[in-house]
């Protein structure tokens, strides 16, 4: 049979064929009449071959798999074992690309859901968003909104990054008037200092990461437990070392200090066995 036929007969492409020939993986048959003749040898072989790749095996292991290119001395035992050793390893790609389409789904699902319910198109939690359209409206100053601007900036790449942990969004959900004043005047105060960051002490720098720490924990409220047993620690340390990066030069002992905080209290609320008082 011509290429042609080949390529129909085992649902691949005469493109592909020739590719097979120049890497050697498809012998090159003899010339009859003028063109190559394919035979069921190659048809076998090739249908072995678009098996495997489609299952995530690469060629250049399939040419081993098919023992083209297996050592001379190796016996069937150590060719068997090494066959196996590789496509296990195509199994472990393979369910590694499972986890990351089943999170790419998790988050086109998120994002359906936010657009059906407020038009919502991102991943940051509509409560998390409310709590700093809110907030801009009750800056008094410039600088106090640039500082909310700057946070939600930060909040916004973190969810889309992966890094902020969803439980974040149940310190927003539960905010009451109280706690609403409370961050806006915590925001202010920032604000006052931002401009000397650089030069706080680091017990000035402890009472601020005390405050916002203290505010965080109460608008968890009686969940506060739940919410920091619940949180993935390793995704909260990323979040804490981006907030690191993405802040000024002269800000960035603060914003460790906070972030440290903030990674303290995650941990010793994991390791509370759920008996002793809460912040």
């Amino acid at each position: 049979m011509r290429v042609k036929e080949l390529a129909d007969l085992t649902g691949t492409t005469v493109r592909t064929i020739r590719y097979y020939h120049q890497i050697g993986l498809v012998p090159v048959p003899e010339r009859c009449g003028g063109h190559r003749d394919y035979d069921l040898v190659h048809v076998a072989r090739l249908v072995r071959i678009r098996w495997l790749a489609q299952a995530g095996i690469p060629l250049a292991t399939i040419a081993v798999m098919l023992g083209d290119q297996a050592p001379a001395a190796a016996t069937p035992d150590l060719r068997r074992q090494s066959v196996l050793a590789d496509l296990r390893a195509g199994v472990s790609a393979l369910e590694q690309q499972l986890l990351e389409l089943q999170a790419q789904r998790d988050r086109m699902r998120r994002l359906i859901a936010g657009v059906e319910r407020d038009g919502h198109l991102s991943p940051m939690p509509p409560a998390v968003a409310s709590f700093y359209d809110r907030m801009q409206t009750r800056a008094a100053d410039e600088k106090t909104r640039r500082v909310i601007r700057q946070e939600r900036d930060f909040m916004e790449l973190a969810f889309y990054r992966g890094d902020m942990p969803v439980e974040s969004a149940v310190v927003y959900e539960k905010l009451t008037e109280a706690g609403l004043a409370d961050s806006i005047a915590l925001f202010g105060q920032i604000a006052e200092r931002e401009e000397h960051a650089g030069s706080l002490g680091e017990r000035e720098m402890d009472r601020i990461a005390t405050a916002v720490v203290d505010r965080l924990t109460r608008h968890m409220g009686a969940d506060v437990h739940d919410v920091l047993k619940s949180i993935d620690l390793g995704l909260a340390r990323r979040a804490a070392d981006l907030y690191v990066r993405l802040a000024e030069p002269h800000q960035r002992r603060l914003a460790r200090t906070i972030g440290d905080a903030l990674l303290t209290t995650i941990e010793k609320g994991q390791a509370d066995d759920g008996d002793t008082a809460h912040p």
